[in-house]
C-alpha cells in the first residue's frame, strides 16, 4: 500500500513539474505528457481499488457453491448429421 502510495505521489508531482515547464516554455507537448502522466496515476488508483475488492473477497476464506451435479468435461464432442443420427467426434 505505502509502495503504491508513494508511486502515485512521484507520478502527481512529476505531473506537475511537466505542466510547471508547459507554462515556462509555452509547450504543447509538455501539457500533453503532463496530462499523460496524471492519467496513468489515475489508472494505478483504480486498478489498486478494482483489485483490492477483489483480494479481499478471495481472501475471506468462502467456498464457491457447488451444484449437486458434478461437472464432467469430455474430449468427445457430439454433432447431428444430416440423417438426424448423432456421431461421436474427437477432439485433439
Amino acid at each position: 500500500m505505502a509502495i503504491l502510495l508513494l508511486l502515485v505521489l512521484a507520478l502527481v508531482l512529476w505531473s506537475v513539474r511537466l505542466l510547471h515547464g508547459a507554462y515556462r516554455l509555452r509547450d504543447f507537448s509538455l501539457l500533453l505528457a503532463s496530462g499523460l502522466v496524471a492519467i496513468s496515476a489515475g489508472g494505478v488508483i483504480f486498478v489498486y481499488s478494482l483489485m483490492n475488492g477483489c483480494v479481499g473477497y478471495l481472501s475471506q476464506g468462502q467456498s464457491i457453491p457447488e451444484s449437486d451435479a458434478p461437472v464432467i468435461m469430455s474430449d468427445v464432442a457430439y454433432f447431428e448429421s444430416a440423417s438426424g443420427a448423432t456421431t461421436p467426434t474427437f477432439s485433439p
